[in-house]
């Protein structure tokens, strides 16, 4: 594997951790927040994210926006990302932009990405593709998705932190976005994040989490959250530090805000003559 590949694979990696790990853990004002957070009928985000590298010619940055809607187990998440000046991804893609637009219905996604990425799938030129979930693994191309399905969910951030216990500090009151909140840290630890890990998901997530305990120092990353007076979760931002064997740096900050908490307008699923049916990849590949 090259050096840009190992290090996709473990910005990969890290998206999943961030965005994907769930669990309980009710003995610390972050969890306690973002389990009250979960309760509401739903909310919206935005997401920023940047990787910076001693081997990369200019950061990755990427900013999404995100609508959840709890009772009917919906969302929608678009994601644009900067992938910098890589002239092979810039090749493949014909830009150094990649935007990938989701739609979630229960265990139903409907994604969107660009016609680069998926003309070899034979979609007839339809640019959403339909998927279910617990089939994505006999999907060439899709598979990967399958790994991480959470990763679809923007929801997911607020699970990983009611995994958060031990030591938290308060570091004081702060302003975000004109509300007024507390700002706490903690540190979460890689080890527990798997053992939180559902089941369908545990084989594989030690896997990923084990080599990132080895790049992580201390095995744990830190997490600030900004909680306001109604103990709702304002923001989240996580970072991380790696060492890789490979003897490359990498450092990742994601910052996801969270807002409008209340009733949302389900999304609204693609035009049916712009859909895709996946299960047809699934017969063919089997």
């Amino acid at each position: 594997m090259s050096a840009g590949a190992g290090l996709l694979a473990v910005v990969a990696a890290v998206a999943f951790l961030l965005l994907g790990a769930g669990g309980t853990g009710l003995g610390s004002p972050i969890a306690q927040a973002a389990t009250l957070s979960s309760s509401a009928p739903g909310f919206r985000m935005h997401m920023s994210m940047e990787i910076t590298s001693s081997d990369l010619g200019a950061p990755i940055t990427a900013t999404g926006t995100g609508v959840v809607d709890l009772r009917d187990h919906s969302s929608a998440m678009s994601l644009t990302m900067n992938l910098g000046d890589d002239s092979q991804v810039t090749q493949q893609l014909g830009s150094s932009t990649l935007r990938v637009d989701t739609i979630l219905h229960g265990a139903t996604a409907y994604v969107k990405m660009p016609a680069a990425l998926t003309s070899s799938l034979g979609t007839s030129g339809r640019p959403w593709i339909k998927v279910d979930l617990a089939e994505l693994s006999g999907i060439p191309g899709l598979s990967s998705l399958a790994n991480g399905p959470n990763t679809s969910d923007p929801s997911q951030t607020l699970q990983m932190l009611q995994s958060v216990s031990g030591s938290v500090v308060n570091l004081g009151q702060q302003r975000v976005d004109g509300v007024e909140t507390t700002r706490y840290q903690a540190n979460l630890s890689l080890a527990r994040l798997a053992d939180s890990l559902p089941s369908s998901e545990r084989s594989l997530g030690r896997q990923v989490l084990s080599t990132l305990q080895q790049a992580a120092p201390g095995g744990a990353f830190p997490v600030d959250v900004w909680i306001d007076a109604h103990h709702f979760v304002r923001r989240v931002v996580t970072s991380l530090d790696l060492s890789l064997p490979t003897g490359q740096n990498l450092q990742e900050v994601v910052t996801v805000d969270v807002g409008d908490y209340g009733t949302q307008t389900p999304p609204a699923t693609p035009p049916a003559d712009k859909v895709f049916d996946a299960s047809r990849l699934v017969g063919a590949a089997g």
